[in-house]
């Protein structure tokens, strides 16, 4: 290999070595034609054949510099707080914004400077906030692989001000970029004492954890539309074709979602408890359900009109996001559970639905029958009745009237089939 004189950095060396660098590349061009362009300056690089790596021309070299140096410059100036990564999650800039707000606060909440590492920030969180940190780390790692192109986050940390909340939100970027992740910062400055007063309203009036994860002033104006209500077993909210006059989000009862096949025969494909909502499909500008809603265990929900949702829904960036969070997570759940239908044994698939049930009841009792249980895993009753008896002689769960008790969940679950732990999984790299 023919080494390269003077300088090892040809943007910083002076005209005489510049000249020197580029006579160096010259020497490197072997075709004619390449040649002729090389001598116009109409190629900006050239490929060294033993190194197989592209080398930049000083003046190419120096415009790619000035490029990133006008888009930094731009991004100080804004006054948004902007931090911007590299691949690394090494920080390469904060714009002034970000740096004075940082200031303001006594650097809380993963503070960081040019030159820090922002996964590092997070594993030194302190315990305090351990939580947030965890889920942003894993969001950011996302966004770097290319699994998600933007994702938001809600931080709780202690600061100067006492408590104070911002909102983290990650944007990809181009290939072409020098950056690989940008970073804004929204801190949300309402009086403590108001934070605490609708924060206790919405936690007095909100099982539902998806209401519960919308910010204090988001769900003090959702909240002046939803109606507590309560729902009974064998109810059905809403058929497939028919327009959503109205949402639910469930608090303590349980809603089947079926899908209708030849008639009266329907499938379980999901099911949804205080996590979620039925009607999220609105969001994504579908107006009529393609499934059945069942209500499978009764108990209390808040409904609301979805005219009144849709205007909210607009309005709310908070209530879009963990609306459409949710909505991935009820995806993933439906296409596991039509896997899970056709590859694994009933006795699994029985265990996995009972632990589900279980979770969103907030209880280890629950009353299912026979019939409900077979139209959810879309077998005979005769197939539900020997799963059951199974489960119960392994001393699992207590089945009478179908009144069920899960006796020992460590047990069920190790019954159930893979689907249910994939599902934890899941639910936990996108909270």
């Amino acid at each position: 290999m023919i080494e390269a004189p003077g300088s090892n950095n040809p943007l910083l060396a002076p005209d005489k070595e510049s000249a020197a660098f580029k006579g160096w590349l010259r020497r490197l061009v072997t075709d004619t034609a390449e040649l002729v362009a090389f001598d116009a300056g109409e190629i900006d690089a050239v490929m060294d054949r033993n190194s197989v790596s592209a080398l930049l021309l000083p003046e190419a070299q120096t415009a790619l510099h000035d490029s990133s140096r006008i888009v930094f410059s731009a991004l100080d100036a804004l006054p948004g707080e902007i931090c911007v990564l590299d691949a690394m999650g090494v920080v390469v800039m904060t714009n002034k914004a970000w740096r004075i707000s940082g200031a303001a606060y006594a650097r809380a909440g993963l503070d960081v400077r040019a030159g820090e590492n922002f996964f590092d920030a997070c594993l030194d969180a302190p315990a305090s906030e351990r939580a947030h940190a965890n889920a942003v780390a894993v969001g950011l790692r996302k966004i770097q692989s290319g699994m998600r192109q933007s994702l938001s986050f809600r931080y709780v940390c202690p600061s100067a001000r006492g408590r104070s909340v911002f909102t983290l939100t990650m944007t990809a970027t181009s290939a072409q970029s020098p950056a690989n992740a940008l970073l804004s910062r929204e801190w949300h400055s309402e009086p403590q004492q108001k934070v605490r007063r609708i924060a206790m309203a919405a936690q007095a009036g909100a099982e539902n954890r998806l209401l519960a994860a919308l910010p204090a002033k988001d769900y003090a104006q959702l909240a002046s539309g939803l109606e507590p209500v309560t729902i009974t077993h064998g109810e059905v909210l809403c058929e497939p074709g028919e327009p959503m006059r109205e949402v639910y989000f469930p608090g303590d009862c349980l809603v089947s979602l079926l899908t209708l096949v030849e008639g009266d025969r329907a499938l379980e494909v999901g099911l949804v408890g205080r996590e979620g909502m039925i009607g999220a499909s609105l969001a994504l500008g579908v107006a009529r359900s393609s499934v059945r809603a069942l209500v499978q265990g009764t108990g209390t929900a808040m409904k609301m009109n979805a005219r009144r949702f849709l205007r909210e829904f607009r309005r709310s960036q908070a209530l879009q996001r963990v609306l459409l969070q949710f909505t991935d997570t009820l995806m993933v759940q439906i296409s596991q559970t039509a896997a899970c239908n056709r590859f694994h044994l009933v006795e699994a698939r029985l265990a996995r639905s009972l632990l589900m049930t279980a979770e969103r009841m907030g209880s280890a009792e629950f009353h299912l029958t026979h019939e409900f249980l077979a139209v959810m895993l879309g077998v005979r009753r005769v197939g539900v009745t020997v799963a059951a008896t199974a489960l119960q002689r392994r001393g699992f769960i207590r089945y009478r009237r179908g009144n069920i008790t899960i006796v020992d969940q460590q047990g069920l679950e190790t019954a159930c089939c893979p689907c249910y732990r994939h599902r934890q999984v899941t639910n936990v790299e996108t909270r």
